[in-house]
């Protein structure tokens, strides 16, 4: 359809496609239309609207033609890393306790197993994988704050009219915590797709998260206050859970700046 796109329209019109369909499909089939709404759209976009998809170039633009194997510690460690921290710090404050694996914990780390990856691929593909290069025009850290940005207002829609996630505690509250919570994760996930170049070490990084904090918080600790403990304090936003991420990201930041600057001197002087 329109071939010769600027990555500045293309862009627009991603962001405008997600939008919409999230604001559509919010309580369709429990939210899962909207879930996998980022691919969908990337499909679209590939194959029907700019038809960048008929060449290599243009799904190479992706990431996803490399592994980027040697950021996968720093995505888990970053990652799941952090909600163990979480975890730790409301079981040290005494708002929860450690416990032997309660319910059906097999089935859920099956079914996270089976169900996590394509959901995190379904968005980071979109996310760190189509809309993130797209947005260079803007500037490295630039881009991330849009990408973060897009990512709080693609949940929006269910989160406010949907009960299926952060339906819990002072309405507020919550969304003050998510949404820094999910710039904190752009900015991050946004530095391991750069250093790696490949999309495949966000979409770990996105997996680990979820899973992490999933399977901690439903099956391993036990808790009498439980809007305290998911929602405000080790959820999958929570606030131990922006500081950690937040940390994590600064670290990384600062350190590739500090590389920059080192071989910026070292040109310099050569």
């Amino acid at each position: 359809m329109f071939e010769r796109l600027s990555d500045r329209a293309t862009s627009i019109v991603f962001i405008v496609l997600t939008l919409t369909i999230s604001l559509g499909t919010a309580d369709i089939a429990e939210g899962l239309v909207l879930a996998l709404s980022p691919l969908l759209v990337v499909m679209a976009m590939l194959l029907v609207i700019t038809r960048e998809g008929y060449s290599r170039d243009g799904w190479r633009r992706l990431g996803m033609g490399r592994l980027g194997l040697r950021t996968w510690p720093l995505a888990v460690a970053t990652t799941a890393g952090v909600c163990l921290l979480a975890t730790a710090g409301a079981v040290a404050l005494g708002f929860a306790r450690f416990s032997a694996p309660q319910g059906d914990w097999l089935q859920s780390v099956i079914a996270v197993s089976i169900t996590g990856p394509i959901l995190s691929f379904a968005e980071e593909v979109g996310w760190r994988g189509y809309l993130q290069p797209r947005l260079a025009f803007l500037g490295e850290r630039s881009a991330m704050l849009v990408v973060g940005l897009v990512w709080i207002a693609w949940h929006l829609p269910y989160i406010l009219f949907t009960p299926y996630y952060h339906s819990e505690g002072n309405r507020g509250l919550v969304l003050l915590l998510f949404s820094g919570s999910v710039i904190a994760f752009s900015f991050l996930f946004g530095y391991l797709r750069v250093m790696s170049g490949s999309v495949w070490p966000v979409v770990l990084a996105h997996f680990a998260h979820n899973a992490t904090f999933a399977l901690l918080l439903e099956h391993a600790i036990s808790t009498e206050q439980p809007v305290v403990v998911r929602e405000y304090l080790a959820g999958d936003t929570g606030l131990f859970v922006l500081i950690g991420t937040t940390a994590c990201a600064l670290a990384i930041g600062i350190s590739r700046s500090a590389a920059s600057r080192r071989s910026a001197l070292a040109s310099a002087r050569g």
